[in-house]
Protein backbone atom coordinates (compact mmCIF):
# COMPACT_ATOMS: atom_id res chain seq x y z
CA UNK A 1 0.00 0.00 0.00
CA UNK A 2 0.94 3.54 -0.92
CA UNK A 3 0.25 4.98 2.49
CA UNK A 4 2.82 2.31 4.02
CA UNK A 5 5.77 3.46 2.14
CA UNK A 6 8.48 4.59 3.85
CA UNK A 7 10.53 7.62 2.58
CA UNK A 8 14.36 7.83 2.43
CA UNK A 9 14.45 10.52 5.13
CA UNK A 10 12.33 8.98 7.37
CA UNK A 11 14.42 5.57 7.44
CA UNK A 12 17.39 7.58 8.09
CA UNK A 13 15.45 9.33 11.02
CA UNK A 14 14.37 5.79 12.03
CA UNK A 15 17.95 4.69 12.06
CA UNK A 16 18.93 7.26 13.91
CA UNK A 17 17.57 5.59 16.58
CA UNK A 18 19.28 2.57 16.89
CA UNK A 19 22.70 4.47 16.52
CA UNK A 20 21.72 6.10 19.68
CA UNK A 21 20.73 2.90 21.41
CA UNK A 22 23.80 1.37 20.32
CA UNK A 23 25.96 3.70 21.62
CA UNK A 24 24.75 3.07 24.59
CA UNK A 25 24.31 -0.46 24.30
CA UNK A 26 28.24 -0.74 22.99
CA UNK A 27 29.17 1.32 26.06
CA UNK A 28 27.46 -1.66 28.50
CA UNK A 29 28.23 -4.11 26.11
CA UNK A 30 31.69 -3.51 25.11
CA UNK A 31 33.37 -1.39 27.46
CA UNK A 32 31.88 -1.56 31.06
CA UNK A 33 33.07 -4.51 32.12
CA UNK A 34 36.69 -3.54 31.13
CA UNK A 35 36.03 -0.32 32.96
CA UNK A 36 34.89 -1.67 36.06
CA UNK A 37 37.58 -4.32 36.26
CA UNK A 38 40.37 -2.82 35.07
CA UNK A 39 39.93 0.82 36.09
CA UNK A 40 37.08 0.92 38.84
CA UNK A 41 39.13 -2.08 40.52
CA UNK A 42 36.01 -4.32 40.88
CA UNK A 43 36.70 -8.25 41.08
CA UNK A 44 35.65 -9.73 37.36
CA UNK A 45 32.81 -11.80 39.86
CA UNK A 46 31.72 -9.03 41.30
CA UNK A 47 31.59 -7.20 37.82
CA UNK A 48 29.60 -10.03 36.56
CA UNK A 49 26.97 -10.39 39.30
CA UNK A 50 26.42 -6.32 38.95
CA UNK A 51 25.65 -6.97 35.33
CA UNK A 52 22.99 -9.73 36.01
CA UNK A 53 21.81 -8.14 39.21
CA UNK A 54 20.85 -4.83 36.58
CA UNK A 55 19.29 -6.79 34.11
CA UNK A 56 17.29 -8.70 36.72
CA UNK A 57 15.56 -5.45 37.33
CA UNK A 58 14.70 -5.41 33.58
CA UNK A 59 12.07 -8.00 34.38
CA UNK A 60 9.72 -5.67 36.16
CA UNK A 61 10.42 -2.64 33.72
CA UNK A 62 10.73 -3.98 30.66
CA UNK A 63 7.46 -5.55 30.09
CA UNK A 64 5.32 -2.40 32.04
CA UNK A 65 6.65 0.02 29.49
CA UNK A 66 5.91 -2.38 27.03
CA UNK A 67 2.45 -2.43 28.22
CA UNK A 68 2.13 1.42 29.43
CA UNK A 69 3.54 2.25 25.83
CA UNK A 70 0.84 0.60 24.15
CA UNK A 71 -2.07 1.50 26.59
CA UNK A 72 -1.50 5.33 26.84
CA UNK A 73 -1.49 7.30 23.15
CA UNK A 74 -0.78 10.49 22.89
CA UNK A 75 -1.88 12.74 19.65
CA UNK A 76 1.36 11.76 17.76
CA UNK A 77 0.96 8.11 18.36
CA UNK A 78 2.05 5.64 20.72
CA UNK A 79 5.62 4.95 20.87
CA UNK A 80 7.78 8.56 19.56
CA UNK A 81 7.07 11.03 22.70
CA UNK A 82 8.46 8.39 24.90
CA UNK A 83 11.81 8.64 22.39
CA UNK A 84 11.42 12.28 22.50
CA UNK A 85 11.08 12.72 26.39
CA UNK A 86 13.97 10.31 27.41
CA UNK A 87 16.54 11.46 24.97
CA UNK A 88 18.55 13.57 27.16
CA UNK A 89 18.63 11.76 30.44
CA UNK A 90 19.77 8.82 28.13
CA UNK A 91 22.31 10.84 26.98
CA UNK A 92 23.16 11.75 30.99
CA UNK A 93 23.25 8.51 32.07
CA UNK A 94 26.15 7.01 29.71
CA UNK A 95 28.51 9.76 31.04
CA UNK A 96 27.47 8.91 34.63
CA UNK A 97 28.05 5.23 34.51
CA UNK A 98 31.81 6.15 33.52
CA UNK A 99 32.20 8.06 36.20
CA UNK A 100 34.73 6.70 38.81
CA UNK A 101 33.42 7.47 42.12
CA UNK A 102 34.19 6.47 45.97
CA UNK A 103 37.36 5.60 47.88
CA UNK A 104 36.57 2.86 49.72
CA UNK A 105 35.46 -0.39 47.53
CA UNK A 106 31.54 -0.31 48.89
CA UNK A 107 31.42 2.94 47.54
CA UNK A 108 32.92 2.44 44.54
CA UNK A 109 30.23 -0.71 44.16
CA UNK A 110 27.60 1.62 45.18
CA UNK A 111 28.17 4.25 42.30
CA UNK A 112 28.43 1.45 39.87
CA UNK A 113 25.28 -0.23 40.57
CA UNK A 114 23.21 3.45 40.92
CA UNK A 115 24.35 4.77 37.96
CA UNK A 116 24.24 1.15 35.79
CA UNK A 117 20.32 1.33 36.96
CA UNK A 118 19.70 4.61 35.85
CA UNK A 119 20.98 3.88 32.63
CA UNK A 120 19.17 0.84 32.39
CA UNK A 121 15.75 2.41 33.14
CA UNK A 122 16.58 5.29 30.66
CA UNK A 123 17.16 2.73 27.76
CA UNK A 124 14.18 1.05 28.92
CA UNK A 125 11.62 4.20 28.42
CA UNK A 126 13.54 4.67 24.97
CA UNK A 127 14.56 0.84 23.21
CA UNK A 128 10.83 -0.42 23.99
CA UNK A 129 9.10 1.96 22.35
CA UNK A 130 11.45 2.61 19.72
CA UNK A 131 11.27 -1.60 18.84
CA UNK A 132 7.55 -1.03 18.98
CA UNK A 133 7.79 1.51 16.00
CA UNK A 134 8.33 -0.95 13.54
CA UNK A 135 4.82 -2.29 13.77
CA UNK A 136 3.35 1.10 13.00
CA UNK A 137 5.24 2.91 10.84
CA UNK A 138 4.52 0.08 8.30
CA UNK A 139 2.88 -3.13 7.79
CA UNK A 140 4.97 -4.61 4.83
CA UNK A 141 6.89 -6.99 5.16
CA UNK A 142 9.48 -6.09 2.59
CA UNK A 143 9.30 -2.07 3.95
CA UNK A 144 10.21 -3.51 7.34
CA UNK A 145 13.21 -5.47 6.51
CA UNK A 146 14.26 -2.70 4.32
CA UNK A 147 13.78 -0.25 7.13
CA UNK A 148 15.63 -2.55 9.75
CA UNK A 149 18.56 -2.92 6.69
CA UNK A 150 18.89 1.06 7.14
CA UNK A 151 18.70 0.77 10.60
CA UNK A 152 21.02 -1.91 11.30
CA UNK A 153 23.79 -0.51 8.90
CA UNK A 154 23.45 2.95 10.85
CA UNK A 155 23.77 1.59 13.98
CA UNK A 156 27.01 -0.63 13.26
CA UNK A 157 28.07 3.25 11.80
CA UNK A 158 27.46 4.91 15.37
CA UNK A 159 28.78 1.26 16.61
CA UNK A 160 31.98 2.05 14.77
CA UNK A 161 32.61 5.45 16.05
CA UNK A 162 32.30 4.24 19.42
CA UNK A 163 34.67 1.30 19.12
CA UNK A 164 37.53 3.41 17.70
CA UNK A 165 36.80 7.16 19.21
CA UNK A 166 37.13 5.02 22.84
CA UNK A 167 39.65 2.95 22.41
CA UNK A 168 42.06 5.56 21.06
CA UNK A 169 40.94 8.39 23.72
CA UNK A 170 41.13 5.81 26.56
CA UNK A 171 44.57 4.45 25.70
CA UNK A 172 46.14 7.75 24.41
CA UNK A 173 45.33 9.17 28.14
CA UNK A 174 46.54 6.43 29.73
CA UNK A 175 43.40 4.15 30.51
CA UNK A 176 42.12 6.68 33.07
CA UNK A 177 38.71 7.18 34.37
CA UNK A 178 38.66 10.44 33.11
CA UNK A 179 39.56 9.50 29.66
CA UNK A 180 36.08 7.21 29.83
CA UNK A 181 34.31 9.92 31.10
CA UNK A 182 35.13 12.25 28.31
CA UNK A 183 34.53 9.59 25.74
CA UNK A 184 31.38 9.07 27.11
CA UNK A 185 30.26 12.23 27.60
CA UNK A 186 30.81 13.16 23.71
CA UNK A 187 28.98 9.67 22.58
CA UNK A 188 25.83 10.65 25.64
CA UNK A 189 25.55 13.83 23.71
CA UNK A 190 25.46 12.67 20.18
CA UNK A 191 23.00 9.90 21.13
CA UNK A 192 20.68 12.66 22.43
CA UNK A 193 20.69 14.44 19.48
CA UNK A 194 20.31 11.75 17.44
CA UNK A 195 17.05 10.50 19.51
CA UNK A 196 15.85 14.00 19.09
CA UNK A 197 16.16 13.98 15.56
CA UNK A 198 14.75 10.21 15.31
CA UNK A 199 11.84 10.97 17.35
CA UNK A 200 11.05 13.95 14.97
CA UNK A 201 11.57 12.33 11.70
CA UNK A 202 9.36 9.43 12.31
CA UNK A 203 5.67 8.80 11.58
CA UNK A 204 3.33 6.14 13.19
CA UNK A 205 0.86 5.28 10.35
CA UNK A 206 -0.76 2.31 11.23
CA UNK A 207 -3.54 3.73 13.75
CA UNK A 208 -3.45 1.41 16.90
CA UNK A 209 -5.80 1.91 19.68
CA UNK A 210 -5.20 2.18 22.83
CA UNK A 211 -5.27 -1.43 24.44
CA UNK A 212 -6.94 -1.71 27.20
CA UNK A 213 -6.63 -5.28 27.47
CA UNK A 214 -5.71 -6.51 31.52
CA UNK A 215 -2.27 -7.35 32.15
CA UNK A 216 -2.62 -10.35 33.53
CA UNK A 217 -4.84 -11.54 30.30
CA UNK A 218 -2.26 -10.15 27.83
CA UNK A 219 0.62 -12.43 29.94
CA UNK A 220 -1.36 -15.21 29.91
CA UNK A 221 -2.08 -14.46 26.12
CA UNK A 222 1.48 -14.09 25.55
CA UNK A 223 2.69 -17.49 26.72
CA UNK A 224 0.11 -19.35 24.77
CA UNK A 225 1.45 -17.97 21.99
CA UNK A 226 4.35 -21.18 21.08
CA UNK A 227 6.02 -18.58 18.72
CA UNK A 228 6.70 -15.88 20.86
CA UNK A 229 8.09 -18.26 23.63
CA UNK A 230 10.23 -19.57 20.59
CA UNK A 231 11.66 -16.31 19.97
CA UNK A 232 12.31 -14.63 23.27
CA UNK A 233 14.06 -18.08 24.37
CA UNK A 234 16.62 -17.32 20.80
CA UNK A 235 16.79 -13.74 22.31
CA UNK A 236 18.33 -14.67 25.24
CA UNK A 237 20.94 -17.29 23.91
CA UNK A 238 21.49 -14.50 21.17
CA UNK A 239 22.67 -11.95 23.22
CA UNK A 240 24.13 -13.96 25.61
CA UNK A 241 26.23 -15.16 22.77
CA UNK A 242 26.88 -12.00 21.49
CA UNK A 243 27.39 -10.46 24.73
CA UNK A 244 30.23 -13.15 25.96
CA UNK A 245 32.02 -11.83 23.03
CA UNK A 246 31.44 -8.22 23.29
CA UNK A 247 32.54 -8.34 27.50
CA UNK A 248 35.95 -9.74 26.38
CA UNK A 249 36.70 -8.55 23.52
CA UNK A 250 38.62 -4.84 24.81
CA UNK A 251 40.56 -7.14 27.50
CA UNK A 252 41.19 -9.77 24.81
CA UNK A 253 43.08 -7.73 22.27
CA UNK A 254 45.26 -5.68 24.88
CA UNK A 255 46.06 -9.12 26.84
CA UNK A 256 45.93 -11.87 24.61
CA UNK A 257 45.97 -10.62 20.69
CA UNK A 258 48.94 -7.97 21.68
CA UNK A 259 47.43 -4.89 20.43
CA UNK A 260 50.37 -2.28 20.85
CA UNK A 261 48.70 1.27 21.01
CA UNK A 262 45.15 2.60 21.04
CA UNK A 263 45.31 2.42 16.60
CA UNK A 264 45.32 -1.46 16.74
CA UNK A 265 42.73 -1.58 19.48
CA UNK A 266 40.99 0.51 17.61
CA UNK A 267 40.87 -1.45 14.60
CA UNK A 268 40.03 -4.97 16.11
CA UNK A 269 36.93 -3.42 18.24
CA UNK A 270 36.08 -1.95 15.00
CA UNK A 271 35.48 -4.58 13.30
CA UNK A 272 32.20 -5.38 14.75
CA UNK A 273 30.66 -2.63 13.27
CA UNK A 274 32.17 -3.39 9.63
CA UNK A 275 31.01 -6.64 9.51
CA UNK A 276 27.63 -5.58 10.52
CA UNK A 277 27.17 -2.98 7.71
CA UNK A 278 28.33 -5.88 5.57
CA UNK A 279 25.81 -8.56 7.29
CA UNK A 280 23.09 -5.92 6.89
CA UNK A 281 23.74 -5.68 3.33
CA UNK A 282 23.93 -9.07 2.89
CA UNK A 283 21.35 -10.13 4.59
CA UNK A 284 18.93 -8.02 2.72
CA UNK A 285 20.04 -9.66 -0.32
CA UNK A 286 20.09 -13.13 1.05
CA UNK A 287 16.49 -12.44 2.08
CA UNK A 288 15.10 -11.70 -1.33
CA UNK A 289 16.08 -15.14 -2.76
CA UNK A 290 15.91 -17.46 0.39
CA UNK A 291 13.64 -17.88 3.51
CA UNK A 292 14.77 -15.23 6.15
CA UNK A 293 14.32 -17.75 8.80
CA UNK A 294 16.98 -20.34 6.62
CA UNK A 295 19.25 -17.35 6.38
CA UNK A 296 19.08 -17.10 10.14
CA UNK A 297 19.41 -20.46 11.14
CA UNK A 298 22.87 -20.54 8.96
CA UNK A 299 23.52 -17.42 10.21
CA UNK A 300 23.94 -19.09 13.39
CA UNK A 301 25.68 -22.50 12.55
CA UNK A 302 28.37 -20.87 10.52
CA UNK A 303 28.60 -18.53 13.82
CA UNK A 304 29.23 -21.69 15.73
CA UNK A 305 31.65 -23.35 13.48
CA UNK A 306 33.31 -20.33 13.05
CA UNK A 307 33.85 -19.45 16.74
CA UNK A 308 35.55 -22.78 17.95
CA UNK A 309 37.84 -22.42 14.51
CA UNK A 310 39.30 -18.89 16.10
CA UNK A 311 39.91 -20.65 18.82
CA UNK A 312 42.67 -22.93 17.26
CA UNK A 313 43.36 -20.67 14.28
CA UNK A 314 44.59 -17.41 16.45
CA UNK A 315 47.75 -18.18 19.05
CA UNK A 316 48.85 -15.33 21.47
CA UNK A 317 49.90 -12.22 20.48
CA UNK A 318 48.74 -12.73 16.94
CA UNK A 319 47.08 -9.26 16.64
CA UNK A 320 46.48 -9.60 12.39
CA UNK A 321 44.94 -13.03 12.58
CA UNK A 322 42.98 -12.12 15.38
CA UNK A 323 41.92 -8.92 13.31
CA UNK A 324 40.83 -11.06 10.11
CA UNK A 325 38.71 -13.58 12.48
CA UNK A 326 37.26 -11.38 14.46
CA UNK A 327 36.22 -9.24 11.26
CA UNK A 328 34.55 -13.01 9.43
CA UNK A 329 33.01 -13.83 13.07
CA UNK A 330 31.18 -10.68 13.39
CA UNK A 331 30.27 -11.08 9.53
CA UNK A 332 28.40 -14.35 10.07
CA UNK A 333 26.63 -13.44 13.22
CA UNK A 334 25.09 -10.12 12.23
CA UNK A 335 23.91 -11.51 9.55
CA UNK A 336 20.37 -12.69 11.51
CA UNK A 337 20.23 -9.03 12.82
CA UNK A 338 18.07 -7.59 10.73
CA UNK A 339 15.82 -10.90 10.48
CA UNK A 340 15.92 -11.25 14.40
CA UNK A 341 14.10 -7.41 14.61
CA UNK A 342 11.60 -8.27 11.99
CA UNK A 343 10.42 -11.34 13.43
CA UNK A 344 8.84 -9.30 16.27
CA UNK A 345 6.43 -7.74 14.58
CA UNK A 346 5.22 -11.00 12.98
CA UNK A 347 5.02 -13.12 16.07
CA UNK A 348 3.38 -10.37 17.84
CA UNK A 349 0.47 -10.48 14.94
CA UNK A 350 1.02 -14.70 14.74
CA UNK A 351 -0.18 -14.50 18.71
CA UNK A 352 -3.35 -11.67 17.76
CA UNK A 353 -4.77 -14.41 15.44
CA UNK A 354 -4.15 -16.79 17.74
CA UNK A 355 -5.27 -15.67 20.97
CA UNK A 356 -7.13 -12.85 19.70
CA UNK A 357 -5.48 -10.91 22.38
CA UNK A 358 -3.26 -7.74 21.37
CA UNK A 359 0.17 -8.30 22.91
CA UNK A 360 2.23 -5.76 21.10
CA UNK A 361 3.39 -3.48 24.10
CA UNK A 362 4.09 -6.62 26.44
CA UNK A 363 5.78 -9.08 23.69
CA UNK A 364 8.54 -5.94 22.59
CA UNK A 365 9.27 -5.95 26.02
CA UNK A 366 9.38 -8.70 26.98
CA UNK A 367 11.54 -9.20 24.08
CA UNK A 368 13.69 -6.19 25.55
CA UNK A 369 13.97 -7.99 29.01
CA UNK A 370 15.32 -11.25 27.24
CA UNK A 371 18.10 -9.38 25.17
CA UNK A 372 18.91 -7.61 28.53
CA UNK A 373 18.62 -11.02 31.00
CA UNK A 374 20.83 -12.62 28.06
CA UNK A 375 23.59 -9.48 28.75
CA UNK A 376 23.30 -10.13 32.46
CA UNK A 377 24.09 -13.35 32.16
CA UNK A 378 26.92 -13.13 30.22
CA UNK A 379 28.38 -11.14 32.83
CA UNK A 380 28.34 -13.97 34.72
CA UNK A 381 30.03 -16.50 32.37
CA UNK A 382 32.77 -14.15 32.01
CA UNK A 383 33.46 -13.25 35.49
CA UNK A 384 33.78 -16.74 36.66
CA UNK A 385 35.48 -18.28 33.49
CA UNK A 386 38.32 -15.55 34.06
CA UNK A 387 37.99 -16.82 37.64
CA UNK A 388 38.92 -20.01 36.79
CA UNK A 389 41.65 -19.26 34.41
CA UNK A 390 42.95 -17.32 37.51
CA UNK A 391 42.96 -14.04 35.06
CA UNK A 392 43.94 -10.87 37.45
CA UNK A 393 45.03 -7.27 35.88
CA UNK A 394 47.04 -6.99 38.74
CA UNK A 395 49.24 -9.97 38.13
CA UNK A 396 51.00 -11.33 35.41
CA UNK A 397 49.26 -13.31 32.69
CA UNK A 398 49.51 -16.99 33.29
CA UNK A 399 49.27 -19.21 30.41
CA UNK A 400 45.92 -20.65 32.20
CA UNK A 401 44.79 -16.85 32.07
CA UNK A 402 45.24 -16.79 27.93
CA UNK A 403 43.53 -19.81 27.38
CA UNK A 404 40.71 -18.29 29.53
CA UNK A 405 40.73 -15.01 27.83
CA UNK A 406 40.38 -16.91 24.13
CA UNK A 407 37.68 -19.23 25.12
CA UNK A 408 35.94 -16.51 26.42
CA UNK A 409 36.01 -14.49 23.21
CA UNK A 410 36.22 -17.47 20.61
CA UNK A 411 34.38 -21.14 21.90
CA UNK A 412 31.93 -19.67 24.81
CA UNK A 413 29.84 -17.53 22.23
CA UNK A 414 29.75 -20.43 19.85
CA UNK A 415 27.85 -22.65 21.75
CA UNK A 416 25.29 -20.27 22.71
CA UNK A 417 24.98 -19.47 18.66
CA UNK A 418 25.15 -23.15 17.96
CA UNK A 419 21.90 -23.51 20.99
CA UNK A 420 19.86 -20.35 19.25
CA UNK A 421 20.09 -21.81 15.75
CA UNK A 422 18.82 -25.31 17.27
CA UNK A 423 15.71 -23.01 19.04
CA UNK A 424 14.83 -21.32 15.88
CA UNK A 425 14.30 -24.68 14.20
CA UNK A 426 11.16 -25.15 16.09
CA UNK A 427 10.14 -21.68 14.52
CA UNK A 428 7.52 -21.84 12.13
CA UNK A 429 6.62 -18.25 10.32
CA UNK A 430 8.71 -18.43 7.34
CA UNK A 431 7.63 -15.87 4.46
CA UNK A 432 5.38 -17.76 3.08
CA UNK A 433 3.76 -18.65 6.25
CA UNK A 434 3.27 -14.59 7.21
CA UNK A 435 1.96 -13.62 3.66
CA UNK A 436 -0.42 -16.12 3.92
CA UNK A 437 -1.15 -15.00 7.84
CA UNK A 438 -1.61 -11.57 6.41
CA UNK A 439 -3.85 -12.82 3.75
CA UNK A 440 -5.74 -14.22 6.22
CA UNK A 441 -6.42 -11.20 8.40
CA UNK A 442 -7.56 -9.03 5.01
CA UNK A 443 -10.15 -11.73 4.30
CA UNK A 444 -11.79 -11.39 8.49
Amino acid sequence: MKSNKMSVREKIGFGTGDCAINLSLISTGMFIYAFYVQVVGISPVDAGWLLLAVRCLDACTDPMMGWVANRYKTRIGHYRHWILLAAIPMGISMYLMFINVGDSYGMKLFWAYSTYIFNSLMFTVVTIPYISMISVITDNQNERITANTWRFSMAKTATLLCTTMVPWLVTVQGGTASAYSLSFALLGTIGALLLLFCGLTTRERINLSANKTPLLQQMKSALRNDQWVILCSACVTLMLAFLLRANIAFIYVTDFAGAKGGYEVSLFLGMWSIGGVIAAIVSKQLTRRYCKINVFRLSMYLSAAFGIAMYFIVDQDNFMAAVICYLIYCFLTDLNTPIFWALISEVTEYGKQKNGVDTAGLSMGAISFCQKLGMGLSGIVTGYTLSWFGYSVAEEKTASAMIGLSLSLCIAPALFFLITGLIMEKYIITSVYYEKMKLSKSAL
